[in-house]
C-alpha cells in the first residue's frame, strides 16, 4: 500500500476542532487541516466535492518529532449593540458608526511544532493518485498553510512510499483507526475532523502509541 509522506514544520501551527470565542489547538494536526492543505496543493477550493473524496480515499498517520510549546493569542472584534443591530448598516464604516460592544476572541497555536505526515490510501483507485498528490504538495497551486491561513508552511518535499505499511509507519504516534497496524496503541479517542460536507465534520477515530 503507498502513502504520501512529508516532513511539516512551521513557527505557527494551530489545529483546532472547535470553538467560538476561544479556539483552543490540538498538540496534532488534524485530518480536516491536512486534507485542506492536499486541496490547496491541487488547486481546489473550498466546497469542492473533491475535498471529501480525498478524505474519504486517504486516511493520516503521524509522527510528532517536536511536540513544540503552545501560545495564545487575541483580537478584538466590534459588532453593533442589540438595539443598533436593527439598523441595516450597507458597509463596514457605516456599522462602525453605530454603537458598538467590543468582546474579544482568543486563538491558541502551537510554536516550534515538527511532525511527518503520512497520508495513506485507503481506496484501491483513489480519486488522486499517491503520485500526483507528492507532486502536487511539492509545487503547490496555492500556499501550504497548518490550520489557519496565517500559519504558512511553504512548499513541502513529498514522496511517495511503497512497500509494508507497518514499516513505513514504525514510527508513527497517531494513526488513523481506518488504517491497520500490526502494533499495539495505548488507547484511542474521537476527533470530529472528519470533513464530510462544506462547515460539516464527522467523528474520526485515531489510535495512539
Amino acid at each position: 500500500m503507498a502513502c504520501v509522506a512529508f516532513n511539516l514544520a512551521a513557527p505557527l501551527v494551530s489545529w483546532a476542532e472547535a470553538g467560538s470565542a476561544v479556539r483552543p489547538t490540538d498538540s496534532v494536526p488534524t485530518w480536516s487541516a491536512v486534507v485542506g492543505m492536499m486541496g490547496a496543493a491541487l488547486g481546489l477550493r473550498r466546497g469542492d466535492s473533491r475535498l471529501f473524496e480525498l478524505a474519504r480515499d486517504y486516511a493520516l498517520a503521524v509522527e510528532v518529532q517536536q511536540a513544540g510549546r503552545r501560545l495564545e493569542d487575541y483580537h478584538t472584534v466590534q459588532t453593533p449593540k442589540r438595539a443598533a443591530s436593527a439598523v441595516t448598516a450597507r458597509t463596514r464604516d457605516e456599522e462602525l458608526a453605530l454603537d458598538l460592544q467590543t468582546s474579544i476572541t482568543r486563538r491558541e497555536y502551537v510554536a516550534g511544532a515538527v511532525y511527518r505526515i503520512f497520508i495513506v490510501t485507503m481506496a484501491p483507485e483513489p480519486c488522486c493518485s499517491p503520485a500526483s498528490l507528492a507532486t502536487a504538495l511539492r509545487s503547490p497551486f496555492f500556499p501550504l498553510s497548518a490550520g489557519r491561513r496565517s500559519c504558512l508552511v511553504g512548499n513541502v518535499a513529498a514522496i511517495v512510499v511503497d512497500g509494508e505499511l507497518d514499516e513505513a509507519l514504525r514510527d508513527a504516534t497517531h494513526w488513523d483507526a481506518r488504517i491497520k497496524l500490526a502494533r499495539p496503541y495505548s488507547m484511542i479517542r474521537e476527533r470530529r475532523d472528519m470533513p464530510v460536507a462544506p462547515r460539516v465534520f464527522d467523528i474520526r477515530l485515531e489510535c495512539m502509541a
